[in-house]
């Protein structure tokens, strides 16, 4: 899809844009080109990608949300509510509309996901597409990287503004909607309708749980009908959340489910064997798919999916996908987003109610104590726990709170000091659009609301729905849904998170998500219910491939960005890193680093230096791409 509203001037949009595309819709000031099918009525034209679920008005009168062809029910709803008729509206969806009374176009998010739509804007037009790369191939000859938000890719493995690592490009995040007119473009959005915290123990915990499951499965049953699949894949871990995606989505649903695993062969943390005990618990067939260092090349077309640099689970994700779709899948269930709502942050917020009233002498003496624990036991509890008191050492540590703490993984400030030149390292990081603000009173919910809207959404839910999209399929998270997320945020803090508050700086899974994990107790016995961290082994991926790793390094030297003494001790100090079976990597470790890394080159080549003109860029080894 591809638009360009012009507010003074002529068309300029290419004649070969129009033969890529099946239909076209225009207004006196803007063209769509588009492969899905736009519909018109009483002058206003809907083009609609994805799928109305619900419709949240109060108003009794009006009509049920059809199945089939939404776009004339979504044009009356526009007529009747006007602009903002699409907050009522529940699903994972895109609606573009053209007003030619008006000559408006607006363009509609849904409440949830930022990897719709892209725009780029100068004095004369506006241009919108799903794809950064249709906007850099008809508008930009060359497109110049946004040095600030490649730094904030370093700095968490995914942007949380809504500023791309182009410039000039920004996409539209969730519950935002962009309104173009011949005056111009404005954002609006709803987002603080969207989410309370008014915390309350109003009834038993058993009520709340039948409540909850409740819930849980009408969201999964709206989905269903809107979507009606001859058969249902989910995503399976063997944890709490995705177990608790199968076990309620095995009462709804009499369609075969299929269970996809990613297996990690030869690593303690490999989670095969608890997702196959699930998966049979609930009769779905199980398919395990090996994730391996040969795998790593894949990383090209997890890029193409994403047309962002991305990290986390993103690439054995990216390989389920393609299976899933070689199986003949078109829906695909995941359990994402529950560590998010049930508050993962919790040790944090345990540290914060200590030291909210202190001095800044006493936070950083609390710092240095960590640090002094973290030498002596190497233990990577005592890492997060330096990696946090360093942050409240700061004069204003609430500013910019959410993106610093996500760094842990990745490259901190004070290591992109280090590692970037000057030039590049002087470029501030972006703020987003819409910045969950942090505050001594809020600071506990906003941990949660923060991670949920600038971590989550730009985050695993980018990078998970394009993966899942890119191979046909159609995404869906039970858990991210407004009625389960007000039902989780409004429960009494004791429902969410319990134990001591030693149980709680000591990050102890037993005690987080306590009415969930109660329950998942209905369907699982307690030696069912799995409380174990997850974590990539970057390293057994990685290591393997050495000549993928000293291409890389030369890459990264020729794209002139960083300090080359500092990339060769971050890759000699990766190669020499000793591992531990059973103890999980994410801050002392470079495998994450390393692959942040590969992710941003092949994404400079795919995208700044226009890869994406070759067709066979998904299909060449990753020596290769590397090598040239």
């Amino acid at each position: 899809m591809i638009g360009e509203y012009i507010f003074n001037n002529a068309f300029s949009l290419k004649p070969i844009v129009r033969e890529r595309f099946e239909y076209g819709a225009s207004t006196q000031s803007c063209n769509v080109f588009a492969n899905l099918r736009p519909v018109t009525k009483n002058d206003v034209t809907v083009i609609l990608r994805g799928k109305v679920t619900k419709n949240f008005s109060k108003d009794t009168t009006q009509p049920p949300i059809p199945t089939e062809s939404q776009e004339e029910y979504l044009i009356e709803r526009y007529l009747e509510v006007g602009i903002e008729f699409s907050e009522d509206l529940d699903g994972i969806f895109l609606i573009i509309v053209l007003d030619s009374r008006t000559n408006c176009v607006s363009i509609h998010n849904n409440r949830y996901t930022c990897h719709g739509i892209y725009y780029y804007q100068d004095s004369e037009r506006l241009i919108f597409s799903d794809k950064i790369t249709s906007i850099i191939e008809f508008f930009l000859d060359s497109p110049q990287p946004h040095m600030g938000a490649v730094r904030s890719f370093l700095s968490n493995g995914f942007t949380s503004a809504d500023q791309t690592q182009i410039q000039g490009i920004k996409k539209l995040l969730p519950a935002f909607t962009c309104n173009i007119s011949s005056k111009g473009a404005q954002l609006a959005n709803y987002w603080d309708k969207e989410i309370s915290f008014k915390r309350s123990s109003g009834q038993s915990i058993e009520k709340s749980i039948d409540e909850y499951i409740e819930i849980y499965r009408q969201g999964i049953k709206n989905y269903l009908d809107v979507h009606k699949p001859e058969k249902v894949a989910t995503l399976l871990s063997g944890g709490n959340d995705t177990s608790f995606v199968l076990a309620n989505l095995s009462e709804v649903t009499d369609k075969k489910i299929h269970a996809y695993t990613a297996t990690f062969p030869g690593w303690a943390w490999n989670e095969e064997s608890f997702a196959k005990n699930i998966s049979e618990k609930f009769g779905a067939n199980f398919h395990p798919i090996p994730f391996e260092a040969k795998d790593i090349d894949e990383v090209s077309d997890l890029i193409a999916a994403n047309e962002e640099p991305v990290v986390g689970s993103s690439l054995p994700l990216h390989i389920i996908g393609r299976k899933a779709k070689e199986d003949g899948f078109r829906v695909m269930f995941g359990g994402d987003g529950g560590d998010t709502l049930w508050g993962e942050y919790y040790p944090v917020a345990e540290y914060h109610r200590y030291i909210k009233n202190l001095p800044k002498s006493l936070r950083a003496l609390a710092h240095k104590t960590s640090k002094a624990l973290r030498k002596l036991t190497d233990w990577e509890r005592f890492w997060e726990l330096e990696h946090v008191s360093q942050l409240f050492v700061e004069d204003n540590y609430y500013e910019d709170f959410m993106r610093k703490l996500c760094t842990y993984r990745h490259f901190s400030d004070d290591y992109q000091k280090k590692l970037l030149k000057d030039e590049v390292y002087k470029n501030p990081i972006p703020k987003s659009i819409k910045e969950i603000e942090f505050t001594k009173e809020n600071f506990r919910d906003a941990l949660i609301e923060g991670k949920l809207y600038n971590a989550f959404y730009t985050y695993q839910s980018f990078h998970t729905y394009n993966c899942m999209e890119h191979s046909g399929l159609n995404l869906y998270f039970p858990t991210i849904q407004k009625d389960v997320i007000s039902f989780i945020t409004n429960l009494p803090y004791h429902w969410v998170n319990g134990g001591t508050s030693l149980h709680r700086l000591m990050n102890h899974k037993s005690i987080n998500r306590r009415l969930h994990k109660k329950a998942l107790a209905r369907f699982l016995r307690q030696d069912e219910i799995y409380n174990r961290s997850f974590d990539i082994p970057w390293y057994n991926i990685l290591r393997p491939r050495a000549e993928v790793l000293e291409l890389l390094k030369q890459r990264l030297k020729a794209r002139g960005w960083f300090e080359e003494s500092v990339l060769d001790k971050l890759f000699e100090t990766f190669k020499a890193q000793k591992v531990k079976e059973y103890e999980l990597l994410e801050l002392k470790h470079h495998g994450y680093r390393i692959f942040t890394l590969l992710s941003l080159e092949i994404w400079c080549i795919y995208v700044l230096d226009k890869g994406f003109m070759d067709e066979g860029f998904s299909n060449r080894a990753l020596e290769d791409i590397l090598a040239n």
